[in-house]
């Protein structure tokens, strides 16, 4: 019986060490500091994000000015003197 009394004791102070999310295992400056570095990541980790979404966002205006840009000088290259191309076709009419 004094073999069970021992048992009960021992199982008695180790029920802290069992007891799960019920009680809180740190203190409040453990807590806090804890908080803050979380803050602190997520902090971060948005940084990263919205620098990532802008940089994306500019090299797309970048894309689209430069591909406006290209198809603009292809069809100027075309038609070099659209005023030479004009007196061109009145020359074919024939004027009464």
């Amino acid at each position: 019986m004094k073999e069970d009394q021992t048992w009960r004791e021992l199982l008695a102070q180790s029920r802290p060490a069992f007891a799960g999310e019920t009680e809180v295992p740190y203190g409040l400056a453990t807590r806090v500091l804890a908080g803050a570095r979380e803050q602190r990541g997520q902090r971060d980790a948005f940084e990263r994000i919205g620098w990532r979404a802008i940089l994306a966002s500019l090299a797309m205006v970048a894309l689209t000015a430069g591909l406006t840009l290209g198809v603009q000088a292809m069809n100027d290259r075309e038609d070099l003197e659209p005023g030479i191309q004009s007196l061109a076709v009145l020359e074919n009419v024939q004027v009464s």
